[in-house]
């Protein structure tokens, strides 16, 4: 009984915390008033998360997971990580950026190096599976490596992109994102392209927009 009540305290914490950051964005989303909505004391949240940016990466890491499985259960393959991972990105990212008070959101977490961690998604697996099929004899380092500079110019593009630095339309921007892992690889230009190709088709074949990021 205790541990049921304690996952519904959890899970209304998320529920109000997702509906208050895409009405309010993620500053004015105080804990204090997070608390206050979902009608618990104020020190009853570090129980379930130490921080606000606990509770951001608790609803990315949900929503990242969401993405994966829609891509999983529908992509025809058995094995071949890149490409679901590039779909999974172009999806996740297209969600976020394309709906406004997501974007807002997003952006607000973006300009702190710290809080964007929060945004960031687990691929070291992924990763290490990319690495054996496509041959590649990469250790730890490598792998570390690849995570820290992709994550660097992930937040970099994005931060452009939103402040109207790019000028590039969204498709654009997904396909410069899904494909930069596969850039840090080495992976051959024409198979990314090819993977993109895949990608915007499985994208226009399957309905994803009931998958949502907050509200």
């Amino acid at each position: 009984m205790r541990y049921k009540k304690g996952f519904e305290t959890k899970e209304n914490i998320i529920r109000v915390a997702k509906k208050m950051f895409y009405e309010m964005g993620y500053t004015k989303s105080t804990v204090q008033k997070i608390a206050d909505n979902a009608n618990i004391p104020l020190g009853l949240i570090p129980y379930y998360f130490k921080t606000k940016d606990n509770i951001v990466l608790e609803i990315n890491s949900k929503f990242f997971l969401v993405v994966y499985e829609f891509v999983n259960n529908r992509l025809n393959i058995k094995r071949n990580s890149y490409l679901k991972l590039y779909i999974v990105t172009s999806i996740y990212y297209d969600l976020i950026l394309s709906d406004t008070r997501n974007r807002k959101f997003f952006y607000e977490v973006l300009r702190n190096k710290s809080n964007f961690r929060s945004l960031s998604f687990s691929v070291e697996r992924i990763y290490k599976m990319i690495a054996k099929e496509f041959e590649l004899d990469y250790d730890q380092k490598d792998i570390d490596c690849i995570m820290i500079s992709e994550f660097g110019a992930r937040r970099e593009l994005l931060l452009n992109y939103c402040e109207g630095n790019l000028g590039v339309e969204l498709e654009y921007l997904l396909k410069k994102l899904s494909s930069l892992t596969g850039r840090l690889f080495g992976i051959n230009g024409e198979i990314i392209d090819d993977y993109h190709n895949q990608c915007m088709e499985f994208m226009k074949e399957h309905d994803y927009s009931y998958i949502k990021f907050l509200a």
